[in-house]
């Protein structure tokens, strides 16, 4: 396995400017990694940083769950490849355990599908051990806190690539059809865009622009809470899985809105 490459000696100054106005409160950091080494070198690369409150470092997916019950971690890193473990199904089961957190997923190398399986089971992330450094980890943290992505470029364009195959099949469309876009949204159409309430509408346009819940909440006068329960109900009447499906759907059927 290939360790996380951080520079340990690298200058606190080079990492706070990385630091988001979005890091408003301290963010707790759960980092699930079953390399020693790794652990100390993350938890010496956010430990010195104000923004950031290391909750803990566990070895392996059982005591990650304790964790996430006990802290509820803003944000989870999590090694793909524990022994004895599924990373994938670690990352729904965590998911389910604390909605609120995010997870970034990392993996040894760089694969396809594999970053494919993650993102469609919840993560917010997915990146390669050999690509993170210090600097790295912070730009990641504010991506994450912004709602984003963390994909390098070139993979997310493949990802969308192969998620706009899926996307078809999900919501009965063949593939080869002529019309298998006018299907899809037709078929959207049908399985619930149009019961969606106007505050739950209201919602899933904030989502398609990349706001995350606290800042719907705020923007809205709600509270967090009621937002996560207006996101669950719109993907329930979407049949969407996530948000990332619903916003697909919203940006190519608006018109229904």
């Amino acid at each position: 396995m290939t360790y996380v490459h951080l520079d340990l000696e690298a200058e606190n100054s080079s990492i706070k400017t990385a630091i988001s106005p979005l890091l408003v409160k301290p963010v707790k950091v759960l980092v699930v990694d079953d390399h020693a080494l790794v652990r100390a070198a993350i938890k010496q690369a956010l430990t010195s940083q104000p923004e950031i409150q290391l909750v803990v470092t566990v070895s392996n997916y059982a005591e990650a769950e304790e964790q996430v019950i006990q802290q509820s971690p803003e944000i989870i890193w999590l090694d793909l490849h524990i022994v004895n473990g599924n990373g994938i199904t670690e990352i729904r089961r965590l998911r389910q355990l604390s909605p609120t957190s995010r997870i970034l997923a990392l993996d040894d190398v760089e694969d396809d599908k594999e970053a494919f399986a993650v993102i469609m089971a919840g993560a917010q992330g997915y990146r390669s051990k050999q690509d993170v450094n210090p600097d790295d980890l912070m730009a990641m943290i504010q991506m994450i806190f912004r709602d984003e992505f963390v994909l390098r470029p070139a993979l997310l364009t493949r990802l969308m690539q192969r998620l706009r195959k899926a996307a078809l099949p999900l919501w009965g469309v063949e593939n080869g059809s002529t019309n298998s876009y006018h299907a899809l949204l037709d078929n959207a159409k049908l399985n619930g865009i149009t019961e969606l309430t106007a505050r739950e509408r209201e919602i899933l346009q904030l989502i398609s622009q990349g706001y995350r819940d606290r800042d719907i909440a705020q923007g809205l006068h709600i509270s967090e809470k009621t937002v996560q329960k207006h996101v669950q109900s719109i993907l329930s009447k979407l049949g969407a899985q996530n948000r990332t499906e619903a916003a697909y759907l919203i940006h190519h059927q608006s018109a229904a809105l």
